[in-house]
């Protein structure tokens, strides 16, 4: 049991000092679902249901309650004269009292509540859609940071190397400048550049460390400092119109949400029956000559039907053709937008391959005019400041490389970010 429980001290501190390793798919996917708006999915799903359950109680039966207490200046009379033999109704009281139920059964609505529902569902798709593209944006958020955090590696990297060349040069020129063979100028010249390289480092940790805090912030996940930042492979950059963005999507439901609304105004236009009946009690009752209180009822159909309406619904439907001209208006923008981002992203790609091929040489050149210098410093013959300059030209050729590398990566990914095709 307590080899055990070594083994996996031992497992942890190892796993810990060599940091954890992450990719730029598992940054997408955390940042997505730490991302507030995904929690809205289900609620616009809840709004929606409660909704359509709205829409739906119109098919079942509406019941009203209503009462009444009036005075009038005048009731209804027998303006004629009646044999003696012949007793005349009493005249209705003119204070007067009424309650009743009204109840309402529509029949036939020419398929409004149909085209309601279809109507909402496409809201519904609408909103989500609508959710998902702000959701989308983040993925070049993360994009951003996580290749500035490759980036700041790679030169942190090269600021390793630079520390440690210079580290053994100082022991150089160090006992060179103890056996007399050196002036200590030189050595205080390798010295000073060994304190500004330190200050490359402390800024590079720090920004280093402002990238982390930035993508914990996004992916809501701790990123210790010793993580592990891998390398994504360069994706195929194709020419193609099809894209996969939100955005396109978003456009096409918009229309199809234009043209259920259109529906309905057409079916709103068609005639309305309806079933109806009444109950109540009051004085007086359905005979109006009768002045006592009673209850009666009454039942029937009805239609209703707007044969007229000033050429309201015909400019409503005009109104939904011209939004949709602008949703067409904005894909069309929407797709040229993208096609000069892809432009541009396939441009970066070829100037990074072809700035790659140029670095690679220039590696070569610069660390073999560095190996020269430093024999050349060993032997007295140039400067230290000489040799620094050639270590720092050899050492940001060496950067430019790295950078480039990772840069040609970023425009690959950039560019599927951008088409919408993951």
């Amino acid at each position: 049991m307590r080899r055990s429980l070594l083994f996996l001290f031992f497992t942890i501190v190892v796993s810990w000092s060599y940091g954890q390793t992450l990719s730029l798919d598992s940054c997408q996917a955390m940042a997505r679902r730490n991302h507030p708006l995904l929690r809205q999915a289900g609620i616009i799903d809840q709004i929606s249901e409660l909704r359509q359950q709205n829409i739906q109680t119109l098919n079942l039966p509406q019941f009203d309650l209503t009462g009444r207490a009036s005075w009038q200046s005048d009731v209804t009379k027998l303006a004629i004269k009646l044999p003696a033999s012949i007793t005349m109704p009493k005249t209705p009281s003119q204070d007067q009292y009424k309650a009743y139920v009204d109840i309402r059964q529509k029949i036939y609505d020419g398929g409004v509540s149909k085209k309601s529902k279809e109507l909402e569902e496409a809201d519904r798709l609408v909103s989500k859609q609508q959710n998902e593209t702000e959701l989308y944006k983040i993925r070049e958020t993360v994009n951003t940071l996580y290749f500035n955090a490759l980036v700041i590696r790679e030169n942190q990297k090269i600021v390793d190397l630079k520390k440690n060349t210079l580290d053994e040069q100082i022991k150089t020129v160090g006992s060179a400048v103890t056996n007399g063979v050196a002036l200590p100028n030189e050595l205080d010249q390798l010295r000073a550049e060994r304190l500004l390289t330190d200050q490359q480092d402390e800024e590079l940790n720090s920004t280093f460390h402002t990238t982390c805090a930035l993508l914990e912030i996004v992916t809501g996940t701790s990123i210790p400092v010793q993580t592990i930042f891998s390398v994504p492979k360069s994706l195929t950059i194709e020419n193609n119109t099809d894209f996969g963005r939100p955005e396109i999507i978003l456009f096409n439901l918009q229309k199809a949400k234009i043209d259920k609304n259109e529906e309905l105004l057409k079916d709103s236009h068609k005639p309305f029956l309806y079933a109806f009946g009444q109950a109540g009690y009051g004085r007086p009752g359905l005979n109006m000559l009768e002045n006592n209180f009673t209850d009666w009822y009454m039942f029937g159909a009805g239609l209703s039907w707007n044969l007229w309406d000033w050429h309201k619904n015909r400019r409503d439907r005009s109104t939904l053709l011209l939004q949709k001209d602008i949703i067409n208006t904005n894909l069309e923008n929407f797709n040229r937008s993208l096609k000069m981002s892809l432009d541009q992203e396939a441009n970066n790609a070829q100037k990074y391959k072809k700035l790659i091929g140029t670095d690679e040489q220039l590696v070569i050149i610069k660390d073999q005019i560095t190996n020269r210098s430093a024999s050349s410093l060993k032997n007295g013959v140039i400067t230290s400041a000489d040799y620094i300059r050639d270590l720092n030209a050899a050492l940001q050729a060496r950067a430019n490389l790295e950078t480039h590398k990772v840069q040609l990566v970023q425009a690959s990914v950039n560019y599927q970010t951008i088409s919408g095709n993951k």
